[in-house]
């Protein structure tokens, strides 16, 4: 009986010591799967942002399909400052039309002489504001120089520029990774102001941006 119950005994304990055997490494396998609290951290963090940026926001996709149409340029540059803040400033015509068909009569629009009627440029500070991962708000505050050059509804020729507040808010909506659509209102200091229909320095406009 002494010699059974030590060959019992001796199962008892091989068996346990299998079972641990087999334990053990499942339970390795299992803290190997799970990153650790840094590794997560890092992973949650948002995509790097560009230092800088500079692009033709007057630009259409359609310009080069049709002859005897042009787009207006609406430069701007910026320095983002972080994910949320940029420093930025802009460029646009006087009279901007943004994509329209090219007037015959007009020389200056023929050649798209920059700047020869007149400008508008402004100096700000942008902060974004992201709301979902789609859609997000913006807002600039700066200042802004504009200047009318040519006749005025008086045929006088001397220039007329302006100085004052430049503000900006808009919303822009992602619809895939190449199409946005934005809505936006900005005003450029007094110039809508002082030259009336004569500039389009303030207002409200709505635009789709198109990647190919």
């Amino acid at each position: 009986m002494n010699a059974l119950h030590f060959v019992l005994a001796a199962a008892v304990l091989a068996g346990g010591s299998a079972k641990a055997q087999l334990a053990e490494p499942a339970s390795r396998a299992r803290l190997q799967v799970q990153p650790s609290p840094a590794a997560t951290a890092f992973a949650r963090l948002p995509a790097p942002f560009e230092p800088a940026y500079l692009v033709n926001e007057g630009e259409h996709p359609f310009t080069g399909l049709f002859d005897g149409w042009r787009s207006d340029p609406r430069l701007v540059a910026g320095i983002n400052l972080n994910r949320y803040l940029a420093l930025e400033m802009g460029y646009r015509e006087r009279q901007d039309r943004g994509f329209h068909a090219v007037d015959p009569r007009d020389p200056l629009d023929t050649t798209g002489a920059l700047g020869t009627k007149g400008f508008h440029t402004y100096f700000s500070v942008k902060a974004t504001a992201p709301i979902t991962d789609k859609l997000s708000t913006y807002g600039n505050l700066g200042i802004a120089y504009s200047e009318r050059r040519g006749a005025d509804a008086l045929g006088k020729n001397e220039p007329n520029a302006d100085i004052g507040p430049y503000a900006r808010l808009g919303a822009q909506y992602k619809l895939n990774d190449k199409a946005s659509v934005t809505v936006e209102s900005q005003n450029f200091g007094n110039a809508s102001q002082k030259w009336g229909k004569d500039t389009n320095a303030s207002g409200v406009n709505a635009k789709l941006k198109l990647g190919f």
